[in-house]
């Protein structure tokens, strides 16, 4: 009789079965196991400081490097939750109303003066708010709360392009995100959901029980806590009833102008609403049952929060985001994982969040150093903290972002900005290589000009209507360039703020010297060698300057 040298089929499948469990229980236990410790030296705080904090000089990482890396950390975070609010600008108001409001009786010449007064002042003042931000930026001794003010400001995005006339409600949301930057998450997220700025953007304002509008519902599932499917449609329509009866109006007790409004003429809220002031009309809300996310009740604004934080998937989206943002190597998303552990064992607080991140060996990792390209805001600030400038930040400084991708309050969609590579174009790049010659030499670089613009209004069929529209239009233009170079560069490189006992005279030693002061990454060969022989070309008066212009425009300086 032949006998078969295979087991038999029944022993086969529990032998599989018995591997796949064991498979199955070694995966989790590794994903459970206690990550090893990072190497802490002073070249992983330099490493913590320029994804962290815009930057560190060396002397600041070696003091860091001498503690313990938790307690490093820990020093960090204190900082940052115990900073003061910086002063708020001049032009902010205690209580707004609105200067741009529109009513039904009014010509449209009467109107056009007020359109025009309104917005003048609102650009001027929008630009001013990019200048004082990013002066806080440069200047505050916590970068990282700053830093933190920045990603929420890409997390839970809203954009002077689509929301006119509002820039008081611009100041009230970078405030909001830097009070609530490391607290508790499901706070925060009340705040953002009551915040003027997106209430106007998502159109959350004008959301009624008749007509209930899913744009924030769907943003906030898909974008600021849960992620692409960990919810459903239903989920979105739903949350959008639980939001109705919200709008903006006056502050409680103004007294408002008894004049006629038509809606039906006025459609935009940016020339009818009264006021900034979150404020809840219960008979435009819907109090029926919803379900939302398995659960069924009579839910408000509280409740949905409420919902949506208990879940697993939230900790987890915005551990993603987090290490997407400082750039931790992660690709078995075991960081992840412990990082939304974290959040929830603390009832959604987001400091311990960034306790496990930046105390990781994923964090640390080769693969996590150098391999990202640095964002334009960062970018600009890490420079002017790197090369102490002197001076202040204008709009021109401000501006110097736009053209590299990154204005500051207007990012371009819903889902911020973008990331990584996509911050490289063969626009962009020369324009990166020209930054160190505007922050050192105080050049602003020539914008590439657009072909066109966009009209966002009909012109008229009547040859000499349109031409009266299009010269209109290209005088605002003309006016709004004119805010945005407003005050020019005011920034100086002071070489003697960088090597107060003057710098090296020998090239090879002045280059050693910037390239450890500036640069985090591997410096190549080739790179060091080009910045020696061009300082050998000028006069040691020349050679610093020159020096940080070089090194401003090297690819290891455009990475961290």
């Amino acid at each position: 009789m032949c006998h078969s040298l295979s087991p038999p089929r029944g022993r086969t499948f529990r032998s599989l079965v018995i591997l796949l469990l064991l498979t199955v229980l070694l995966g989790v236990a590794r994903a459970a196991e206690p990550a090893k410790a990072p190497v802490w030296d002073a070249a992983a705080a330099r490493h913590l400081l320029s994804r962290a904090a815009f930057g560190g000089t060396p002397e600041e990482a070696a003091r860091l490097a001498a503690l313990p890396l938790e307690r490093a950390v820990d020093l960090l975070l204190e900082e940052a939750a115990a900073a003061k609010p910086p002063a708020r600008p001049e032009w902010v108001r205690d209580v707004w109303i609105n200067g741009g409001r529109r009513w039904s009786d009014m010509s449209a010449e009467e109107y056009l003066i007020v359109f025009r007064r309104h917005n003048a002042r609102n650009a001027q003042e929008i630009a001013d708010l990019r200048a004082w931000w990013l002066q806080q930026m440069i200047t505050t001794q916590t970068p990282l709360r700053e830093n933190m003010t920045l990603f929420w400001h890409g997390h839970f995005t809203s954009a002077t392009g689509k929301v006119n006339g509002f820039s008081q409600a611009f100041y009230q949301q970078n405030e909001t995100y830097r009070r609530h930057a490391l607290g508790n998450f499901r706070r925060f997220l009340e705040a953002v959901t009551l915040d003027p700025a997106m209430m106007a953007y998502l159109d959350l304002e004008r959301s009624s029980k008749a007509h209930p509008n899913e744009n924030y519902a769907r943003e906030l599932l898909e974008l600021f806590t849960l992620g692409v499917g960990n919810y459903t449609e239903k989920d979105i329509q739903e949350i959008a009833r639980a939001f109705t009866g919200w709008t903006l109006d006056a502050p409680p007790g103004s007294v408002k102008v008894n004049r006629p409004t038509a809606p039906d003429r006025l459609q935009f809220p940016s020339i009818t609403r009264d006021g900034m002031v979150p404020t809840f009309v219960p008979e435009q809300h819907d109090n029926g049952e919803k379900t939302v996310l398995g659960r069924t009740g009579r839910f408000g604004i509280q409740e949905v929060l409420d919902l949506i934080v208990q879940q697993p998937a939230c900790g987890r989206h915005l551990a993603g985001r987090l290490i997407d943002y400082f750039g931790a190597s992660d690709p078995e998303g075991r960081l992840r994982e412990r990082m939304a552990q974290a959040f929830r064992e603390s009832k959604y607080e987001v400091r311990p969040m960034l306790h496990v991140l930046f105390t990781a060996p994923e964090f640390y990792a080769p693969a996590a150093r150098g391999s990202k390209v640095k964002g334009p805001v960062r970018l600009l600030v890490g420079a002017c903290r790197d090369l102490r400038l002197e001076g202040e930040a204008t709009p021109s400084l401000a501006q110097l972002t736009v053209p590299l991708g990154q204005e500051l309050f207007n990012p371009p969609t819903v889902k911020g900005w973008p990331s990584g590579t996509a911050w490289i174009s063969a626009s962009t790049l020369p324009l990166r290589y020209r930054l160190g010659e505007a922050l050192v030499e105080g050049k602003a670089p020539a914008e590439p000009q657009p072909l066109g613009r966009l009209r966002l209004m009909a012109v008229s069929r009547d040859a000499a209507q349109a031409a009266a529209t299009i010269k209109r239009l290209q005088a605002i233009d003309r006016e709004r360039k004119e805010q945005q170079a407003q005050g020019g560069l005011k920034v100086h490189f002071n070489v003697a703020r960088l090597f107060p006992k003057g710098p090296p005279q020998d090239p090879e030693e002045l280059a050693d010297a910037l390239l450890t002061r500036l640069v985090v990454t591997k410096v190549r060969p080739t790179t060091r060698e080009a910045i020696v022989t061009a300082c050998r070309t000028v006069s040691p008066a020349e050679r610093p300057a020159l020096a940080a212009r070089l090194i401003l425009a090297s690819p290891e300086y455009q990475m961290e």
